[in-house]
Order: structure tokens, then C-alpha cells, then sequence
């Protein structure tokens, strides 16, 4: 693999396709977002800093599918190969490469159509990829974009359902539909009036249409995941809608930091916290290109750390104004504030990495 880089340098930068990601980086993004090229920095993290080409990333595929064989001689033992493959860890709906099966030392394994596929998906800043092996027809697969976020998962999958229909003489199979994100089944569960103060929302159904009645407009809402919907106006740009429920039936909606609930919602309405919180709410930022910025909200008593994308974690207080990110146990992310000027905390560290707060700038910022 003669043309890879396993060091991210200025000099590799010189036979680099440039990478793009999205203009705006502080929100979710509409369907055909604009790009902008990508922040350049050098690296050599453990993850994301290789740079390679079709061919060197197949000879290594190659070598996979070869179980550790490579050209001259045995790369991987056999032993080695099997930790690499093993199924250790269960892989969750949110692992990026698409895989739904399991994790092993370094490889993702799954049984796809009846093959056993192993893979991996890859990543840097303007920059994704993504490499699949069929063990059993011993077909492989690169796929290299220089634009994120996007994921190429789906196009690796259909090659690789392409290369099988030419090893067997198959027939074509039919291109993967386009999903609708406006076309929700249940659209009926989030229809209603929803206040917050004297702020309201409305939504209503047409058909599998999920409608939001604002401003004098009807804004047909696009689905990003469970209960989370993207709203295509301005005063919706920086978070999505998300909605609670309890028992099954809708109640409740979040937009960022503002809390709407619906006359099914019979539980408490006001909430008591800690005096200090009320300093940490904000926009917070940095030169992590990875990690640019994220905003943390007060709501309902408690304080939720929200990225770009809109995804969210609450944030369960430890000691000493430690608080961890996410509710499980087990997430390593810790974050803490301080630096308070007139009620507000003007600096966050996450997890050692300094973060500014962005207030200042939030009006006009809002205004896009």
C-alpha cells in the first residue's frame, strides 16, 4: 500500500481531493444543503487518519477476504483474524456504516442476503468512506466520497449487490428507493395544539402529511427519526422537533429549549433546579473541527446538551459541578462550566476540550 498515508500531513494535503462539508455548521440540514470545503488541519489520531486510494484500499480488502493473506506471505495469523471478526459487541441502529449486526476487534460482521459481510466505515472532516467483504463470494468493495456528512453505506451495499448478479449472471436488481422524509405513517399521533406560555404550535395530518400551521403558512415537516421532525423555516433553523410521549400518546414537544405540551399532558408543569444552572444555558464553541460547537438548554428542570444535528443528551449531574453527557453509566464524555460573568458561563470544557460561549453573536446568528 504504497500510496497511503498513515499520518495526515501538509504534504499529503498536495494529492488530497478537496473535502466539503456544510456551509452551516451550528444546525440540522435541509435536503440539498449548501457545501463549503471542509476545515483542513493535520493529524495523527487513532481514528480518521489514513489516506488512501481505490487500489491501496483494495489490496487491503484483498487481504481481508484473504483471512490475513497477503501477496508475500501472511499478514494477520488466523487467530488474529478471528479477533478482528469475532461477534462481540451487538451494534446498535446508530452505528455509521449502516452495519446491524456485530462488532468484533476492529471489524463490523453482519449476515446479509445469506452472506457473511465484514466491514468498516471510515471518516474525516469533508471526507467519508466505507469498505464491504462478501466471505462467502469473495467480493469486496471501496467506496471514498469527499463530502460529510453524508454516508456512503447504502451506495457500498448496492455495489456490492451489483457484483453478485455479474459473479452469478443474475438479473439487475432495482435501484434502492429514494425514502420520502415528508411521508410519516403515523402522522395522526402528533396532531393537536401545543402551548408553551403564550406561544403555540399546531399540527395536523393530510393524509401522511404532517403539517405545521405557523405564521399564516402550512410547512409540510420532514422525519429525521423517531418522534424528531426537520421544520423548512427560518424561526425552526437551529433545532428539530421533537416530541415526548407517555403511555404511547404524544404530549409533549421540544424545540431546543422551549417545552410545548398538549392537553393530553398531565404531569407536573414547573420544576425545581439547582440556582447555578441558570448560568450554564448557551452556545458554546471552539476550533474542534469535529466537535465546532453544541448548545445546552434548561427544560424541565434539567439541562440537555444538544449537537448541531439536533441529536441530545441530558446531562446527569455528578460531583464537584461535574456533570456526565448522556444518562447511561457507561458514556465517558464529562462536562463542566465556569468563568461566570454577569449570570452566564462564558466557558465549558468538554471533556478537555475548551468551548467558548457564544451569546454575543446569537442574535445575529439566528437572523440566516
Amino acid at each position: 500500500m504504497t500510496a497511503s498515508d498513515p499520518v495526515i500531513t501538509h504534504e499529503t494535503r498536495k494529492r488530497l481531493a478537496v473535502g466539503y462539508g456544510a456551509f452551516y455548521d451550528d444546525r440540522p440540514l435541509p435536503r440539498g444543503h449548501p457545501l463549503a470545503p471542509a476545515t483542513w488541519f493535520e493529524t495523527a489520531t487513532g481514528d480518521g487518519s489514513i489516506a488512501s486510494n481505490p487500489a491501496d484500499m483494495a489490496a487491503y480488502l484483498r487481504m481481508l477476504m484473504n483471512r490475513g493473506q497477503g501477496p508475500c506471505g501472511r499478514l494477520l495469523s488466523e487467530e488474529g483474524f478471528d479477533l478482528l471478526t469475532q461477534r462481540v459487541i451487538r451494534l446498535g441502529d446508530e452505528w455509521h456504516s449502516g452495519f446491524s449486526g456485530f462488532y468484533g476487534y476492529g471489524l463490523a460482521i453482519e449476515e446479509r442476503d445469506g452472506h457473511t459481510v465484514i466491514g468498516h466505515g471510515g471518516g474525516m472532516v469533508g471526507y467519508r468512506s466505507q469498505i464491504l467483504a462478501d466471505m462467502d463470494d469473495g467480493l469486496g468493495v471501496v467506496v471514498l466520497i469527499n463530502k460529510q456528512p453524508e454516508e456512503p453505506g447504502e451506495v457500498a451495499y448496492f455495489a456490492l449487490q451489483l457484483l453478485r448478479v455479474a459473479l452469478h449472471d443474475g438479473e439487475l436488481p432495482e435501484l434502492p428507493p429514494v425514502a420520502d422524509p415528508t411521508r410519516v405513517e403515523n402522522a395522526a399521533d402528533y396532531t393537536g395544539t401545543y402551548r408553551a406560555g403564550g406561544k403555540t404550535l399546531t399540527l395536523a395530518a393530510d393524509g401522511e402529511r404532517l403539517i405545521l400551521c405557523w405564521g399564516g403558512r402550512h410547512i409540510v415537516l420532514e422525519q429525521r427519526g423517531p418522534d424528531q421532525f426537520y421544520v423548512s423555516h427560518s424561526d425552526f433553523s437551529l433545532f428539530p422537533l421533537r416530541f415526548g410521549r407517555t403511555e404511547g400518546q404524544v404530549v409533549e414537544v421540544f424545540l431546543g429549549p422551549d417545552w410545548y405540551v398538549n392537553e393530553r399532558h398531565t404531569g407536573p408543569t414547573t420544576f425545581d433546579y439547582p440556582r447555578e444552572w441558570s448560568a450554564y444555558p448557551g452556545h458554546y464553541r471552539s476550533h474542534n473541527p469535529w466537535l465546532s460547537n453544541f448548545r445546552i438548554v434548561l427544560r424541565k428542570g434539567a439541562l440537555a446538551f444538544i449537537v448541531p444535528s439536533g441529536a441530545e443528551e441530558p446531562l446527569v449531574p455528578l460531583d464537584h459541578g461535574v456533570f456526565r453527557v448522556g444518562e447511561e453509566e457507561r458514556c465517558p464524555e464529562r462536562i463542566c462550566f465556569d468563568t461566570i460573568l454577569n449570570g452566564q458561563a462564558v466557558h465549558a470544557n468538554l471533556s478537555c476540550g475548551h468551548y467558548g460561549e457564544w451569546r454575543g453573536h446569537h442574535t445575529a446568528h439566528n437572523a440566516d
